[in-house]
């Protein structure tokens, strides 16, 4: 299994919604392990390319990259939409959590975070609540009436985003 290479540093979320320090390194991928890390490392990803906001030309290609690296991992067309629109980390990591599936919900909460890199700024998806209070946000009239910083529809437009659900297992077992 590959370790992630990171290095000591704060780091501070683009939308000042969490500051963590990253003591990762040497710790183990986890992003090949779990979907849910998977969307975490892309959202990180996705942040630190987009950050030079005087390219707009980048900015798009930065998040048609993020919508084909998570349309690559087997997720539903819209599922890149709900989760970069989300205004905080926070809303990211419930939207993320209500696309995976019950099956993936179960991985990432088993993994090792001692062990393995987590690319979430916590661990609040282990608690036991988290899963409840996942359906609740989704369910709630105001889950997404926050305003969402999505700078590519300055230029391409503002799509509407179809209702957001909690997905429970596919019927044959097979993860979201």
């Amino acid at each position: 299994m590959s370790q992630a290479k990171f290095t000591f540093r704060t780091v501070t979320s683009r939308k000042g919604d969490y500051e963590v320090a990253d003591h990762s390194i040497g710790k183990q991928e986890s992003r090949k392990l779990s979907r849910f890390q998977a969307l975490g490392y892309l959202l990180c990803w996705v942040d630190a390319l987009a950050e030079d906001e005087s390219d707009p030309g980048r900015s798009i290609s930065t998040i048609f990259g993020f919508d084909s690296e998570v349309a690559a991992l087997g997720f539903d067309p819209y599922d890149p939409v709900h989760i970069l629109t989300a205004p905080s980390w926070k809303t990211r990591m419930l939207a993320a959590w209500c696309v995976i599936g019950a099956a993936e919900r179960v991985i990432a909460k088993q993994l090792d975070y001692c062990e393995l890199h987590n690319y979430w700024p916590n661990t609040d998806f282990c608690s036991l609540d988290f899963d409840e209070e996942a359906i609740q946000w989704v369910s709630s009239t105001s889950a997404y009436n926050d305003p969402a910083e999505f700078n590519i529809c300055a230029f391409v437009g503002s799509p509407a985003r179809p209702q957001l659900i909690f997905k429970p297992a596919s019927p044959d077992g097979a993860p979201g």
